[in-house]
């Protein structure tokens, strides 16, 4: 009924059925959200959402697909394969707080599928919007704590996709946001993944500086090779040398 609801040109209807389908998304068991995605019900609501501008539609729906993908990965894959995390990347910059934190915390239980499918996520550019939700404002309450710790652990799951970069000038602002987000925890387990984003952080470089790493390994391996062979030999001859570059090469 709250599918064929969806379907109504009434928008109250299609807003009551949205409410509906959140509830008994968010406690239902996989069984239930692998028929519900066969049955179309996150193509329909991600084709909804790209037409709405009604913010409580719009927060109700983003609501439901933190449901549904929370601890299922069929509806993951189904929200990436409808395009649904673009949008939700768009409303992370919505006027309703309640929008953001939904669309984040939707996005959240996207990346969740695995670092390859997170890359997807990743690929809309979505830390500049991250960042701005991790620094809470004058007059905080449970609802930014709530925005923080989500934008914090969608920020994690970015920064493990390989081959992230980020610019030098934005990776101490990071750094700094996600000492605040560690620092306001209050759940064990979050303050541990916000931990290894840290870590993460930390030890990521520009791209020039990786590339520059990346040749100066490869220098220091040829140059072991060839005292290796030095040291065997009594030293290296022009066709010993010729075979080790071929064989570096490979």
């Amino acid at each position: 009924m709250y599918l064929q609801d969806l379907q109504s040109a009434d928008p109250s209807t299609r807003l009551e059925a949205a409410k509906a389908l959140k509830f008994l998304a968010f406690n239902a068991d996989a069984e239930y959200k692998d028929g519900l995605v066969k049955g179309g019900f996150l193509r329909q609501l991600a084709q909804l959402m790209v037409s709405s501008t009604d913010a409580k539609f719009l927060e109700h729906a983003a609501s439901c697909m933190y449901s549904m993908a929370r601890e299922n990965t069929p509806s993951k894959l189904e929200l990436l394969k409808v395009m649904a995390h673009k949008r939700l990347v768009q409303l992370l910059t919505a006027e309703s707080k309640q929008l953001r934190l939904n669309a984040c915390a939707a996005l959240y239980a996207i990346s969740c599928a695995g670092r390859v499918h997170c890359r997807e996520v990743a690929m809309c550019q979505p830390l500049s919007h991250i960042s701005k939700m991790l620094e809470p404002q004058l007059g905080r309450n449970a609802q930014d704590d709530q925005m923080q710790l989500f934008a914090a652990l969608l920020l994690v799951n970015i920064l493990h996709v390989k081959g992230m970069v980020v610019a030098k000038a934005e990776k101490q602002e990071l750094i700094d946001a996600l000492q605040r987000a560690y620092d306001d925890g209050t759940e064990q387990q979050a303050r541990e993944i916000i931990a290894m984003g840290l870590k993460r952080l930390q030890k990521m470089g520009s791209r020039s500086s990786r590339l520059k790493e990346g040749v100066r390994q490869r220098s220091a391996s040829f140059t072991k090779t060839l005292t290796s062979l030095g040291a065997k030999s009594g030293g290296v001859s022009s066709g010993k040398l010729g075979r080790s570059i071929k064989g570096f090469g490979r």
